[in-house]
């Protein structure tokens, strides 16, 4: 004969509601035998609450019972000023928190980042033209040189050259155009080699640095 399979466990709650159903029952039981019969009458016309009330009375002292529900709102006090300074201090937090994540995470603007990319090319010139190494302005020219030619590509002036690219300017476009004209031709000096044995002075490479500069402005570069 086939063995029978053992059945299942009771769930948890199904045991604490069996209990909860037994002990309601021994309490029915109690209060209509010792406190007041618990009919439908007895209920509905008030009688049974009455009577419960009045017994629980003469059992406990009415100050007890007041001193009871006064402890509790004494708790309930201590428990709402705990709420309310945890909740002000998550909102603190979540705060901060935010402000971290936005700095962290803030959205990348291109246009102030070539404002400072712009900035800091026309720094590292700058530096090489307040040295006092010759050589250090030569190099100042050629880098500003390069600067007004990626200006003028990004412009759309079309050429191989910045003297083929200024050439399709306008010279209304800029006032300091025949300035920036002499700048490009004392970078040309330079970068072809006649003017590397040249005495170029730091007033001279001073004003052609100021030119491409005020060309720059112009431009909107700068």
């Amino acid at each position: 004969m086939a063995e029978k399979a053992p059945s299942p466990a009771p769930a948890p709650d199904t045991i604490v509601r069996d209990v909860a159903i037994v002990l309601g029952i021994a309490l029915f039981i109690y209060v209509g035998n010792n406190i007041t019969p618990l009919t439908a009458d007895t209920i509905s016309s008030g009688e049974a609450p009455s009577a419960i009330v009045s017994f629980l009375l003469d059992k406990v002292p009415l100050e007890t019972i007041q001193n009871f529900f006064l402890s509790l709102r004494s708790t309930f006090a201590v428990l709402g000023v705990i709420f309310l300074a945890g909740a002000f201090w998550a909102t603190l937090k979540i705060w901060e928190i935010h402000h971290i994540v936005h700095e962290k995470y803030a959205p990348i603007h291109l246009d102030e980042m070539a404002a400072k990319e712009k900035l800091s090319q026309w720094q590292v010139v700058l530096d090489h033209v307040n040295s006092e190494s010759p050589a250090e302005w030569k190099i100042a020219i050629l880098e500003a040189d390069d600067i007004l030619d990626e200006i003028l590509e990004d412009q759309g002036y079309v050429g191989e050259t910045v003297a083929e690219k200024l050439k399709t300017m306008s010279r209304t476009k800029i006032a300091s155009y025949d300035d920036v004209w002499e700048a490009h031709k004392v970078r040309n000096e330079i970068a072809h080699g006649g003017a590397i044995e040249m005495d170029l002075s730091k007033k001279m490479a001073r004003d052609t640095i100021a030119k491409f500069g005020n060309a720059f402005k112009e431009l909107g570069y700068l």
